[in-house]
């Protein structure tokens, strides 16, 4: 389905990621049935700036959803599947 869209990526945003393992977030089930449905064979790209946001987030909740986000943020950055654009000044700054 995802390729006879023409769709080489999708770029996930922090919404994408905190929803994903909050599950009292509203938007909870559908990043579940994104992550399973075809689309799950397409690359998702995300950005260091996006991990810093979505472990922010997190940086005031209780020990075990802090926890749960950095091991999250830890298996997005060893995944096979997700490419990480690091930071850069150029990526930073605005032109």
């Amino acid at each position: 389905m995802a390729e006879e869209r023409g769709m080489t990526a999708l770029f996930a945003d922090n919404f994408y990621w905190i929803a994903l393992i909050d599950l009292s977030d509203s938007a909870h089930r559908r990043a579940l049935e994104l992550t399973t449905s075809s689309l799950a064979e397409v690359p998702i790209i995300t950005t260091d700036e996006v991990l810093a946001e979505y472990l922010t987030f997190f940086a005031t909740a209780h020990e075990q959803m802090r926890r749960k986000a950095l091991a999250n943020a830890q298996r997005i950055l060893k995944s096979p599947g997700v490419r990480v654009v690091p930071q850069s000044r150029d990526s930073f700054l605005p032109v």
